[in-house]
């Protein structure tokens, strides 16, 4: 029997955006296996419905710290391999394929560059990217997964790589696969309130977590029926942003050639 890859996608309130973390997954190009979209929402205010063959939705009656909700959210997969899915990101449509064929479906695999997302276009970034990595369940599972406090994603990619190969791509402009888009939709982020600093426990912690996305004038109680789709033409954006990265690298080279200096960073 094939593996099947369960993308994974936690969320907390977020009708108002998590149809474009479903559309990229109804994007994706074939990778060669069967794949599932596995939406944990411990919002129990705002119930979460599709009606998207391959979507599954997992709506809890309570809400969950951030690592016991990483870690449930692993182990109700049914897929033998985790693809992480941000509900407030974007994963263009060769993300499973690139996965599958650097990670050879036998190790952690992830980039740490993205696309940062502005109105005005991408930009190439650097960061950790948790919501860019592609592992074994039982590894996760295995190795501890995002432990009780803390940095959920850390732990998580210590924890897997203790126990096996982490591939961490710096991956080229055309083969980038996120659209990281922190500051750039209304949402509370949940990484301020991990809870490992003493300063409250991770229970305070996620009380003003819900307070304050609550609070937001996009937050809709009630059951709410996921709609999948782009707000923008992600493709057709990151297109643009590799065509100018190349001419941009094509200007450097005439530059250094002409000048008779070795390109910096390029012998």
């Amino acid at each position: 029997m094939k593996p099947v890859i369960s993308c994974v996608c936690p969320t907390h309130g977020r009708a108002h955006i998590i149809g474009e973390a479903v559309e990229s997954w109804r994007r994706q190009r074939p990778c060669g296996f069967p794949t599932e979209l596995l939406i944990v929402n411990d919002c129990p205010e705002q119930p979460l419905t599709c009606d998207v063959p391959g979507v599954r939705i997992v709506n809890l009656d309570v809400p969950m710290t951030i690592n016991a909700k990483f870690n449930l959210a692993v182990e109700l997969a049914v897929g033998n391999y985790i693809a992480w899915w941000e509900d407030d990101d974007i994963s263009l449509p060769h993300r499973l394929a690139r996965s599958v064929a650097q990670s050879r479906m036998e190790t952690t695999y992830k980039q740490r560059t993205a696309w940062l997302w502005a109105q005005d276009g991408l930009t190439p970034t650097g960061n950790m990217f948790f919501g860019t990595s592609f592992f074994s369940r039982r590894l996760f599972l295995d190795s501890g997964g995002a432990g009780d406090v803390g940095a959920p994603d850390v732990t998580a990619l210590r924890n897997m790589a203790g126990a096996g190969e982490v591939i961490d791509e710096a991956a080229a402009a055309q083969d980038m696969f996120l659209v990281y888009r922190w500051g750039g939709v209304p949402v509370v982020h949940d990484s301020g309130f991990y809870g490992a600093d003493g300063m409250s426990s991770p229970s305070a912690r996620l009380a003003e977590y819900r307070r304050r996305t609550f609070e937001l004038p996009e937050f809709r109680p009630g059951v709410q029926k996921i709609v999948p789709a782009w707000r923008n033409d992600y493709s057709a954006m990151a297109n643009l942003a590799v065509a100018r990265s190349a001419e941009s690298d094509r200007g450097r080279k005439s530059y250094w050639a002409k000048s008779g200096t070795i390109i910096p960073g390029r012998h």
